[in-house]
């Protein structure tokens, strides 16, 4: 989904209220701190000329990408809310104000304008509770990926981004509630084969050097009632990961949890032995080398 050809995202210009007239590039957004950005969008007239920057940027150029109507709901530094609902169609991209849609999304102000100049992903964003999706997740991850900023050509919701690291740091201070909703929802396929695919580049190779195990993780916590189980072997300092939906491959434990405990495990923020002793984590199988699976491994969290 997010590796299909798309369309660049637009410059968006604006005034801030000590230098009128000057635009700003998405250079010097990058550059502005959260008050800067909030001086310069702080009035409405700021930002429509924004929104319709970005409109006609979008429907000069064509639509070829995901169709759908989004509503961008955006929370300014004074509480208040504004909402501004626009149509991705075949015919373009055009503001529709009133008009039901298929996706509600949620954010701050400063978030807006940190997702377009490319600073925040989406993805990213979505997991740390700065971005709340209300409606249909899979076409937000499909705008997401299509459309790119302008200048460096990344995508809103870059798969590349999903690095353990970053994860890490965006979950830190999520609500369990937030993240297992996430982890329930259209965003769960993606974030779970992004932190798989890299789990083997945090093996600790000369901790590893001797070691033979195969965990596996059944996930629950789809909205379907089903679990995605993935196996994780370590066979003399070489760590490989392949998905088991069938439960077919002889492993010598199963780690048994939800999506939002999974991330929290992986990623240095739940104590194996703490979450066995809680409930949270079952184990079947050898409890030892389960709970010897983070000692290999280089824990971004921890």
């Amino acid at each position: 989904m997010c590796r299909m050809p798309h369309l660049t995202a637009p410059t968006v210009s604006a005034a801030p209220a000590d230098e009128p007239g000057q635009k700003w590039s998405l250079q010097r957004l990058r550059a502005a701190s959260d008050g800067e950005i909030g001086a310069a969008f702080g009035e409405l007239e700021a930002r429509e000329r924004g929104v319709r920057a970005v409109l006609a940027a979008l429907t000069g150029t064509g639509w070829d990408g995901p169709a759908g109507t989004v509503r961008f709901v955006v929370a300014l530094e004074s509480g208040a809310r504004e909402s501004w609902t626009v149509r991705f169609a075949t015919t373009g991209v055009s503001s529709v104000p009133g008009a039901d849609p298929d996706v509600e999304l949620r954010l701050g102000l400063v978030d807006v304008v940190r997702l377009m100049t490319g600073e925040a992903d989406g993805a990213l964003l979505h997991l740390a509770g700065g971005l709340e999706v209300v409606g249909d997740e899979n076409l937000v991850l499909a705008l997401g990926c299509h459309l790119r900023t302008a200048d460096t050509g990344r995508p809103l919701i870059d798969p590349a981004a999903l690095d353990p690291v970053a994860v890490s740091r965006a979950i830190a201070g999520a609500r369990t509630e937030h993240l297992s909703s996430v982890m329930a929802g259209g965003f769960r396929s993606l974030v779970l084969s992004e932190v798989f695919g890299r789990l083997p580049e945090f093996l600790i190779e000369e901790k590893a050097a001797g070691v033979r195990v195969a965990i596996a993780f059944a996930i629950g916590g789809r909205r379907d009632g089903g679990t995605d189980r993935y196996v994780v072997r370590i066979l003399d300092g070489v760590c490989t990961v392949e998905v088991d939906p069938a439960g077919e491959t002889a492993v010598d434990a199963t780690l048994v949890l939800e999506g939002h405990e999974f991330l929290r495990l992986v990623l240095g923020h739940l104590n194996p032995v703490r979450g066995v002793l809680s409930g949270q984590l079952r184990v079947e199988g050898q409890v030892i080398k389960a709970l010897g699976f983070n000692s290999v491994m280089r824990i971004p969290g921890s």
